[in-house]
């Protein structure tokens, strides 16, 4: 399981929380542990396609060796010497507290990026360039089939380039069809041989059978000639076509120059690709008990098994669904969350009540009782062992192990 221990503010997080159903003053001050670092391995690969011993990098996501049925969509940095590291910090921080998917992280560096990143051949501006063609045939056809087969690797997949090698990226999002779903595109080299990729963007992206795709551009105030404008006019092009097949962003970041920006960059980028998976607020009225079902095993299979809510979305839902009335939707929605948040007494706690309004005492009572199991024996102080055990005892349940009480999780989860 992806485990989060949410950190809960009192003075911001949990009186925004505090609805009649879920009394959560017994949960503030409750801290996160954010875990160990990511370890980034470094490998090589024989290439057929370029001809020598290609470098690259993974990152697994933190409970990759626990989580052992879930599938992860793939994020290719290249450049990577410049940006795995903090690539590999942004989609763990994102996916920890903004709800995108857990993501495997693999890095690309170049060994002459001049040949690597540019499409065409410029011989008036180095006779080594226009290797763009053979270095994506040796991601398309040896990377990313060697990431598929050694990794749990979803379909969903993804790719980053800034400056020349965004220029490459660029080059394979102009293409109908392509290996990847999504591209963040960070400053891309548009100047590149007279401005061919800009001059054919228009017929590009006319293209209405071309395969769907998520695009981020983003580019430093400061950036120089052939950068900021020609981005500009570039993503003009593209919305101008308006193909429905393709959503795209652009954002120029103040005060950010060429190499400062990628980070922000990659950022927004990451939130730009997932923004269809957090909940909105807007459509709470619409959750029920299948539909919210429905969502969450929508999601999954489109980005992998780690696509769900936050913790905290998961609690204001429920609490919007209990204020109206729906216990049932906000027992589906808690048994989510204590899925994903194993660990977490509170949320046992919270359920707990979401079963006694939904008229189910039976799970009430297991409910206490695995917040009473976990909080007594935490290391952590996370939870009040003694209030579920007085819970327990309201509701004149023997207090015994959750394990004995109820042997098999199905009855209630």
């Amino acid at each position: 399981m992806k485990i989060y221990k949410l950190m809960v503010l009192a003075s911001f997080y949990f009186l925004s929380l505090s609805l009649h159903a879920f009394s959560l003053d017994e949960y503030a001050g409750v801290v996160s542990h954010v875990g160990l670092k990511s370890s980034i391995e470094r490998l090589t690969f024989a290439s057929t396609e370029l001809g020598e011993q290609r470098e690259f990098y993974v990152a697994l996501p933190p409970n990759y060796a626990t989580d052992t049925n879930y599938n992860y969509p793939v994020l290719y940095v290249l450049d990577a010497d410049q940006n795995m590291e903090h690539t590999v910090a942004s989609a763990r921080l994102l996916s920890q507290w903004r709800g995108i998917p857990d993501l495997i992280v693999v890095g690309v560096p170049s060994t002459m990026r001049i040949k690597d990143y540019t499409p065409t051949r410029v011989e008036s501006y180095s006779e080594k360039s226009g290797g763009g063609q053979a270095f994506m045939a040796f991601i398309a056809d040896e990377l990313v089939p060697y990431i598929d087969a050694n990794y749990r690797a979803h379909p969903y997949r993804l790719l980053f380039g800034h400056s020349l090698s965004g220029l490459i990226v660029a080059n394979e999002l102009a293409k109908p069809r392509s290996l990847f779903d999504a591209y963040i595109i960070a400053a891309p080299s548009l100047w590149w041989d007279e401005f061919k990729l800009l001059n054919s963007a228009e017929d590009d992206f006319a293209v209405a059978s071309r395969k769907p795709a998520v695009v981020y551009f983003g580019i430093g105030e400061h950036d120089g000639y052939g950068m900021k404008q020609e981005l500009a006019s570039y993503f003009a092009t593209i919305s101008e076509a308006e193909n429905s097949h393709v959503k795209a962003a652009h954002q120029v970041y103040e005060g950010e120059n060429h190499m400062s920006a990628p980070l922000q960059i990659m950022y927004d980028g990451l939130l730009h690709t997932f923004s269809d998976l957090p909940l909105q607020s807007a459509d709470w009225a619409n959750v029920s008990t299948e539909s919210f079902i429905d969502y969450e095993l929508r999601f999954r299979e489109k980005y992998g098994e780690s696509a769900t809510q936050t913790a905290e979305t998961y609690v204001r839902l429920a609490n919007f669904l209990s204020d109206k009335g729906d216990d049932e939707a906000a027992v589906a929605v808690l048994k989510a969350n204590v899925r994903l948040n194993p660990e977490f007494p509170p949320y046992y706690g919270l359920l707990a009540k979401a079963f006694l309004a939904n008229g189910d005492t039976w799970c009430a009572k297991w409910s206490y009782q695995q917040a009473y199991d976990i909080a007594r024996t935490s290391t952590t102080g996370a939870g009040n062992a003694e209030r579920y055990l007085e819970q327990l005892q309201a509701l004149h349940a023997d207090v015994k192990s959750a394990e004995s009480m109820v042997p098999s999780l199905t009855p209630c989860m």
